[in-house]
């Protein structure tokens, strides 16, 4: 018996304790706690702007939208690819004709030469491929670097106001 009490009273002190922490975590206007988040992987921790999401489609072989736009700032770009080859989007800030970048005796854009704030590596077929980029206006041009499909004609303009 005496141990039954002591079990009950052991249980009821941990019923207490843990209604005291559970209250002590409320919010309140004069509250010190900092909320704390864990921020995603591919999101930046301070946007400068825009703040958007551009859906933009890969396929053999061009982009749906063919001219994107968005708001400077922080611009995420989902890249469904739903052709059957793999597929990249490069993005780089030029005021060129998006058929006209500079080349590499293959005849795939030299990258090198150019400005690229960021890209979407390689995606399969029926794959999503997702970048955050902190864009600044102006113009730029989104192309597929993989060999022969920037020759097939899979680039595009990307606006960014």
């Amino acid at each position: 018996m005496k141990l039954r009490s002591i079990t009950v009273g052991l249980a009821v002190l941990t019923a207490v304790s843990f209604g005291a922490v559970l209250a002590g975590c409320g919010s309140s206007a004069d509250s010190s706690t900092t909320p704390t988040s864990t921020p995603a992987a591919a999101e930046p921790t301070t946007p400068t702007g825009g703040d958007e999401t551009v859906s933009i489609e890969m396929n053999e072989f061009s982009y749906l939208p063919s001219d994107a736009t968005a708001k400077a700032g922080s611009v995420t770009i989902d890249a469904p690819n739903t052709g059957a080859e793999p597929h990249e989007l490069v993005l780089a800030k030029t005021d060129a004709d998006p058929a006209k970048l500079p080349t590499t005796s293959d005849g795939s854009v030299d990258e090198e030469s150019l400005d690229s704030p960021g890209e979407i590596p390689e995606v399969e077929g029926g794959a999503d491929g997702t970048v955050t980029l902190d864009l600044k206006a102006g113009k730029y041009v989104m192309f597929c670097n993989l060999p022969g499909h920037y020759a097939a004609g899979m680039y595009g303009t990307f606006t960014v106001n």
